[in-house]
């Protein structure tokens, strides 16, 4: 009987490798040859599964801010509050480190490669999106000032954590994971935050 292959799963699997590579050395270091030497394939089966090097770099793009945004609906479902979700966007550990700096390695790209360019556009939105509802929930709790409108209040928490994101990335060791919570507190709380309880800062 033949072996079933789970198509997506080797497309994340490769993709893994690629956000490797980018970390360790940046989008030049991703080549195709390269990728297939690491995850054991021939390039032939690479190729199966993207038809481009730009094919491969946009999914892995679109993979490492889809980890994130899993990782706070999956918070808000727990019930976590609005700062242990927004936590979770903060590339506070080494892997949340990782999907950033993958999704940052692709700034240069963006303005040439359409595909790159959309998936950008397609995570700024789906990100505002549940950031307006993260927002909405916390209203609804007591945690908000009810008057901010979540629309706005969404746009200005996403500045707030690209902005520590970028920072984090100038100067890695200059902003521990407590330092990110820190600073992200202050900005929450002149939008309108009403923290009901502060506790314990993300491990680094």
């Amino acid at each position: 009987m033949p072996r079933i292959v789970d198509h997506e799963r080797r497309r994340q699997d490769i993709a893994k490798v690629v956000s490797k590579l980018v970390l360790e050395g940046g989008t030049e270091a991703v080549t195709l040859r390269r990728v297939a030497e690491l995850c054991g394939y021939s390039t032939t089966v690479i190729c199966h599964y993207f038809a481009s090097k730009v094919e491969m770099l946009t999914y892995t793009q679109r993979l490492a801010w889809q980890n994130g945004l899993n990782n706070v609906v999956k918070a808000s479902t727990a019930g976590k509050d609005l700062l242990g979700c927004l936590e979770m966007c903060l590339p506070n550990t080494p892997k949340r480190w990782e999907d950033w700096h993958c999704w940052l390695a692709f700034w240069g790209l963006s303005h040439k490669e359409k595909a790159v360019k959309a998936a950008w556009r397609e995570g700024k939105d789906v990100s505002h999106g549940i950031l307006a509802m993260l927002v909405r929930k916390a209203q609804e709790e007591g945690e908000f000032d009810p008057a901010c409108d979540p629309e706005e209040t969404a746009l200005h928490l996403q500045i707030a954590v690209n902005g520590i994101a970028t920072l984090v990335a100038q100067d890695r060791e200059a902003w521990p994971a407590r330092r990110q919570r820190e600073v992200l507190v202050q900005h929450i709380r002149r939008l309108g935050y009403i923290p009901k309880e502060i506790g314990t800062p993300a491990a680094a």
